[in-house]
């Protein structure tokens, strides 16, 4: 329970000092969770810097892909 509450507060207090554009959660992995769960990494990239994705387009007149 420590352990929820104490990354709920966290939480709280980045999404309120900046403007987050991703945040997901897993139920499995630890410190070295890109070790760990590669395939889990790799799809929280693609959803975040994917076309459509929430970060795509943050800076105001690109998007990241060339324009070919």
């Amino acid at each position: 329970m420590y352990h929820s509450l104490l990354f709920y507060h966290v939480r709280r207090w980045v999404r309120a000092s900046g403007n987050v554009v991703f945040e997901s959660e897993h139920t499995s992995g630890g410190h070295f969770a890109a070790y760990e769960k590669p395939a889990e990494l790799v799809g929280d990239l693609r959803s975040m810097f994917g076309k459509g994705g929430s970060a795509f387009g943050v800076v105001s007149g690109k998007t990241g892909y060339s324009q070919v």
